[in-house]
């Protein structure tokens, strides 16, 4: 609390004026791991800081209010987060032939966004792209990051591991639109801001706004003990995997094409019971809605897309409304989730020309929903309620196929520049909430092209069951999956991938994560069901991905560098600390020459022997002081295999 009660946090300008030089009446109040502070503007602007603990970490966000009968003046320069992070003390650097040592500097591992690339999620603090320092920060240099687009994490994502000398802080950004940060290095300490990119307004009498909110968690020891120190806090403090009412673990997923014919996904539904493959939901994808809208075998054909925003099942395609094929998931003993996009609207639907009102328009861009306006929110949490419960929905799936970004600032007038977009983003996260409030076991899983959207807001409220559409094609590169691994796993414990349409035992091991989605009954051109030796394959790999699915939200160890080259190895570990085992996951890529490798693990105990169990057969036994000294090495002699190796601490 003491960091709480000594940091102000945030900053503005006010009608030209630094927040320092304003006056104001300050009320703070404390209840619990809550602080709540007030800050009352002789003109009527009340700013409201409400900062908690949790866990080993501090979370702020800031609320503004105009109290007054006049407009505001104008507030620019508004840094939701503000903070000066005491750093261990670096000598003034000055530019010469010699560098200065990476050791000296702070090191910001920034990650990139879900760009449908093998590298997504990838803080590479080494890359060349503004010099050789690109995420190592000398004394009085700067660095700042910003989302693109308006979606959190289309090209930069909003989390940072700033480390320096055995220590560090992981921060956090919560919005889910355009945000902006920047860190500058002193001697002894690191100013971070960040803030929503573009804000420059007034607000209304009696007008209130939130901000983004922000995250922050120190931790002591490695970047590997940081990254663990955060996948515990999002578990333990923000996700709701494993809440009461919701699931334990992320789901097992069958996925399926919304535009095929009920009779095809009944078929499906019944071949996934009568083989006895174990999954726990089975997801419809898009084109299953729109009047006039016809049966499609798979998204590469029809006219489906035209129909984003009409969300009447089509009676061409689900003559029972679907409500038939959730019954004949439910009896299967499975769940049933739904794709749905109700943000970006086709300009022929029905709700665009009967509500025009409901919507943001811009040439050249689909019309969005107003998530800001009240009147398009009640309407957008009615819809899908009713769905919901007509049609017995127990996942549903967002999608956000568009950048926002344009369109909300083509909206905002010369003095009220960010308003549009607070007001979207609030009005989303309050979709969200109503939707889980109204349904205590629903599960949201949060898409955006992809996992162009996620940030500590959305992992508060949803799950990214499909982390990157790098996964799209059915026949991917494998080393993408492995790739993605090594970069989701490091700022989030939950994310799901899927393994493409190829019964393939390395493809499939390559997807394992802690969700999993097979596309196999995808497409109506593809049988499924009909070859016993498909099934007992499917059904043999997927009870392997239940065994090892238990170990892959705890701490995460990469064992080996993020790369797209196909003559190497890729490996990682996943280690229970409370139970005393883990899980290896080890790959000899197609073109390696090498038949053996050497791995360091962590989490090892020194004073213990390990029993290390091969899931293709086979056990040995190491002491951890061998491990620890000279680790763990391992032969594979045959090019392109997938290995997983469980161990216990004996």
């Amino acid at each position: 609390m003491e960091f709480l009660k000594n940091n102000r946090r945030f900053s503005l300008t006010y009608g030209g004026i630094a927040f320092d030089e304003l006056k104001y009446t300050l009320k703070a109040t404390e209840e619990g791991d809550t602080l709540t502070t007030e800050y009352l503007l002789e003109d009527g602007l009340k700013i409201t800081n409400v900062a908690r603990i949790c866990g080993q970490g501090y979370e702020w966000v800031n609320y503004l209010e105009n109290t007054a009968d006049t407009d505001s003046k104008l507030i620019t320069e508004l840094w939701d987060a503000d903070v000066v992070l005491p750093i261990a003390p670096q000598e003034t650097f000055e530019a010469t032939t010699y560098f200065a040592g990476y050791d000296d500097m702070v090191t910001i591992y920034a990650p990139t966004g879900s760009t449908w690339d093998w590298n997504e999620f990838h803080a590479d603090a080494e890359k060349n792209s503004v010099g050789r320092f690109a995420g190592h920060l000398p004394n009085n240099w700067h660095r700042t990051w910003s989302a693109s687009g308006g979606r959190s994490s289309e090209n930069n994502a909003p989390f940072f591991n700033i480390h320096r000398e055995n220590a560090g802080y992981i921060a956090a950004i919560g919005w889910t639109g355009q945000w902006k940060a920047y860190a500058k290095r002193g001697e002894d300490s690191l100013i971070f801001k960040a803030k929503i990119e573009d804000t420059n307004f007034k607000l209304l009498p009696g007008e209130k706004i939130r901000t983004a909110s922000f995250v922050l968690m120190p931790y002591e020891g490695s970047v590997d003990d940081g990254r663990n120190c955060w996948r515990r806090l999002v578990k333990e403090h923000f996700s709701l995997i494993g809440k009461p009412g919701r699931d334990e673990f992320g789901p097992l997923c069958a996925t399926i094409w919304g535009g095929m014919r009920t009779e095809s996904v009944l078929q499906r539904v019944n071949a996934i019971k009568d083989n006895g493959l174990p999954y726990e939901y089975v997801w419809m994808d898009a084109g299953w809605y729109g009047i006039g809208n016809k049966p499609t075998p798979d998204e590469f054909e029809g006219s489906w897309g035209g129909f984003t925003g009409d969300w009447r099942v089509s009676p061409d395609i689900h003559p029972g409304g679907l409500k038939d094929v959730s019954e004949a998931i439910h009896k299967a003993g499975m769940k049933f989730l739904l794709w749905f996009e109700p943000e970006r609207v086709q300009e022929n639907t029905p709700a665009v020309k009967e509500h025009p009102e409901y919507f943001l328009f811009k040439e050249g861009h689909n019309p969005l929903l107003n998530l800001g306006d009240e009147d398009a929110l009640n309407y957008c949490i009615e819809t899908l309620s009713q769905l919901i419960e007509d049609i017995g929905i127990d996942c549903y799936r967002q999608d956000f196929n568009t950048s926002p970004l344009h369109v909300w600032r083509h909206n905002d007038a010369e003095d009220r520049q960010g308003i549009t977009e607070i007001k979207y983003i609030t009005g989303l996260y309050r979709m969200w909430d109503a939707l889980l409030e109204r349904f205590p076991h629903l599960l949201i899983d949060n898409c955006a092209s992809g996992g162009r959207r996620i940030d500590i807001e959305t992992l508060r409220r949803s799950f990214p069951l499909w982390r990157s559409d790098y996964q799209c094609p059915a026949n991917y590169l494998e080393l993408g999956s492995q790739c993605h691994n090594l970069t989701f796993n490091g700022w989030m414990p939950y994310s799901g991938t899927g393994c493409g349409r190829i019964y393939d035992t390395y493809r499939m091991r390559s997807a394992y994560g802690a969700s999993y989605a097979n596309q196999f009954p995808f497409s109506e051109r593809e049988p499924f069901g009909d070859d016993p030796e498909k099934m007992a394959f499917l059904k043999k790999q997927l009870n392997e991905y239940l065994l090892v699915r238990p170990y892959m939200s705890e701490d995460f160890y990469p064992l080996t560098k993020v790369s797209d080259k196909t003559d190497i190895w890729c490996a990682y570990q996943f280690d229970r600390p409370q139970q005393g085992d883990g899980l290896l996951q080890v790959f000899r890529r197609e073109d390696s020459p090498y038949e053996k490798a050497c791995f360091t693990l962590g989490g090892i105990d020194g004073g213990c022997d390990y029993l290390f169990t091969d899931l293709d057969g086979g056990e040995f036994t190491l002491s951890g002081k061998v491990l620890q000294e000279k680790g763990l090495e391992l032969t594979i002699p045959e090019k392109r295999t997938a290995k997983i190796y469980i161990y216990k601490k004996l």
